[in-house]
């Protein structure tokens, strides 16, 4: 850089600093490069001296081809992303950040944070989130037609704890970075429907859908040797601190007919920030009566992109038996589902915040599914923010929305849901939560590799 003062140079044009540079990388699985429906392809990152990812301006690129000759598949709301079921990274044997379920995962924070806009625009060229009829955006996503084939991108700051701390992420290390995504099978992200009428879809099987050409596009920044040696020495011990959230998931089913339900969710953190949950029908409605008497078909039904409430009345987070930042439990009324869910977006005094489905039907209403296949509504997010300096502006997969991070510590504690139904005929479902927890990710210095500190 330049040591002239600055009386010497051209404010309009300043003088070029040369001690970075910034790069594109294309990366390839090692795995395999095409591979039906519940494939794990795996990349490896490479070691570079004074280099980093740019994961805001990164993404994974892969394409879907439906291989059927009369079924049309048809993704959730979320679109692609919601096809990939666990996404791991690991940095010399030991594991990083693991996302489980992130169909449902992403299906829930899409819902929660995704404008109408985005949907149609954007969010339907890279991720195929624009539904053929309009009035069914925000239930499902577009269609893949039999034999049509169709490219996606998605930014890698959504897919893991470290790469969405906002920061860019060094690749200084001993040992690569390995990043493996796990495909769902071929009805965890969507829907089929058949046009031929020959029954084909009763014999669909994971290879109607092949996964393929998978590009890993990484934006990299490298810094010469001294603007390097700065930035660590200005690291306490050389040692690079990333604060991120890291994503949990805790699986339960509550059982059919009964008018409250405790749900021990063993959150083993030290500072446990938010807690989001959603409800997935295990059964629908029958071609007689409308009630439902049918159970739902993975094949057929979008059973990991709808939501219920099933007649939820109230809920209550509880550490050791009490209640944690409600001290009354929080309705299950729609207004104040969509005022907590605000709240956890950073979005309650804002005009502009998302409200889940985007047409007529009452998202926040969904108590049962009647319909002989599944809707896609999916306002019913039972949401609570637990950081005490409440998030102020941001979205999920950006931690610098909030500064302050002061959570709730569960070490040693019991943590439980507490729900209260206002009726007994609600039927079984599955409770998906996802708690939301500070993740401190060291840099060491002196082995060059990356540890889960907190």
């Amino acid at each position: 850089m330049s040591v002239l003062p600055d009386r010497f140079l051209n404010k309009k044009h300043p003088h070029s600093s040369a001690n970075a540079t910034s790069y594109v990388s294309r990366q390839v699985p090692l795995n395999v490069q095409e591979a039906p429906a519940s494939t794990t392809f795996n990349f490896r990152i490479g070691t570079l001296p004074n280099t980093f990812i740019d994961p805001s301006a990164s993404f994974l690129k892969y394409s879907v081809e439906n291989t059927t000759d009369h079924c049309t598949f048809e993704l959730g709301a979320a679109g692609a992303p919601a096809m990939i079921e666990t996404i791991t990274l690991l940095n010399s044997g030991s594991q990083l950040s693991q996302y489980q379920n992130y169909g449902v995962f992403r299906t829930m924070k899409n819902s929660m944070n995704c404008s109408s806009d985005w949907l149609l625009g954007p969010g339907s060229v890279m991720q195929g989130t624009q539904a053929d009829d309009n009035d069914d955006l925000g239930l499902v996503g577009e269609k893949l037609a039999p034999g049509a084939e169709r490219t996606y991108v998605d930014p890698i700051c959504n897919h893991t704890s470290l790469f969405n701390c906002g920061k860019y992420i060094s690749l200084d290390l001993v040992d690569n970075l390995d990043l493996r995504y796990t495909f769902g099978d071929a009805f965890y992200g969507g829907a089929w429907s058949e046009t031929g009428g020959n029954n084909e879809i009763a014999n669909l099987n994971d290879a109607a859908l092949k996964i393929k050409s998978l590009e890993l596009v990484l934006t990299l920044v490298q810094l010469d040797g001294a603007t390097a040696s700065q930035l660590r020495a200005a690291h306490p011990d050389n040692n690079i601190c990333y604060e991120c959230r890291g994503i949990g998931r805790i699986s339960s089913t509550i059982p059919q007919g009964v008018s409250a339900h405790n749900v021990n969710l063993g959150l083993g953190y030290s500072s446990l920030m938010a807690l989001n949950g959603v409800m997935l029908p295990q059964r629908k409605g029958d071609i007689v009566s409308g009630r439902q008497n049918t159970l739902v078909v993975n094949k057929v039904d979008h059973q990991n992109s709808t939501f219920v409430s099933n007649y939820l009345k109230n809920w209550l987070f509880l550490i050791d038996g009490s209640p944690i930042e409600n001290q009354r439990p929080i309705r299950g009324d729609p207004a104040e589902i969509a005022a907590f869910q605000q709240i956890a977006t950073g979005n309650l005094h804002k005009f502009d915040g998302q409200f889940s489905d985007y047409n007529s039907v009452p998202a926040y209403e969904n108590d049962a599914e009647t319909g002989l296949n599944l809707s896609g509504s999916k306002g019913y997010v039972l949401s609570q923010e637990l950081c005490i300096y409440k998030q102020k502006s941001g979205h999920w997969a950006d931690s610098e929305m909030s500064v302050m991070c002061e959570g709730r510590g569960t070490l040693s504690s019991s943590t439980a849901f507490a729900l209260e139904f206002s009726e007994s005929s609600g039927e079984q479902v599955q409770l998906e939560v996802f708690p939301e927890y500070r993740q401190l990710i060291v840099l060491d210095s002196n082995t060059k590799t990356y540890r889960v500190s907190q």
